[in-house]
């Protein structure tokens, strides 16, 4: 699990909606959603492109 000052995190959420359940393996997969679309949310104008794949560090 993750905690975060000292209290165990359970959810991720944006604007007052629950984004994301939060288990450790789960913990990259939101990382990188952040890094990527910066809000953590998916930007309508870049279309996903089928050749791209997620990619660990």
């Amino acid at each position: 699990m993750l905690f975060k000052g000292g209290r165990k995190i359970t959810g991720i959420f944006a604007e007052g909606k629950v984004i994301k359940a939060v288990y450790y393996a789960g913990r990259l997969v939101w990382e990188a959603i952040r890094s990527c679309f910066g809000s953590g949310k998916w930007v309508d104008k870049y279309p996903w492109l089928d050749k791209e794949l997620w990619k660990d560090k």
